[in-house]
């Protein structure tokens, strides 16, 4: 089943903020658990919100974190997944795809017409997002110095 997050939800979700964060970003500097807080704390404090998948035993595996951004070119608003997760136990049951499908119906719920996202180029989710039709927008290039 998927909703909204309660408080204790949040809770037991930021526990795991340093997990989700780190293995988003693929980076070889660890991101703390401080600063991994305070990522998804500036999301929610910007009207951000969690969507959770809860498992039958009603234990929390996975969730998207879904806020609003703005094209900068074209001023208009979208909706924007922040983060998704779904804990290791859980993966390749098809609850990341069912996160999304629930991202996208609450995004064109709540008004939106487009609904965009960032990943790495080397991150393995990237595949589950062209698979339920998202599609490259933009490529940030970058050269060590």
């Amino acid at each position: 089943m998927i909703r909204k997050a309660t408080n204790r939800d949040v809770q037991f979700i930021l526990s795991k903020a340093k997990d989700a964060a780190n293995e988003g970003t693929l980076s070889k500097k660890a991101i703390s658990q401080e600063q991994a807080v305070q990522m998804a704390l500036f999301t929610l404090d910007q009207n951000g919100y969690y969507l959770v998948y809860e498992h039958v035993n009603r234990e929390i595996t996975g969730w998207i974190l879904l806020g609003e951004n703005v094209d900068y070119i074209t001023n208009s608003p979208h909706a924007f997944i922040y983060e998704l997760y779904v804990l290791p136990a859980y993966r390749n049951l098809g609850i990341a795809k069912q996160l999304l499908q629930a991202a996208v119906t609450d995004s064109k719920y709540r008004g939106f017409k487009e609904i965009r996202l960032n990943v790495f180029a080397s991150n393995f989710a990237k595949e589950i997002y062209h698979r339920i039709g998202f599609q490259d927008l933009q490529t940030i290039m970058y050269k060590k110095l």
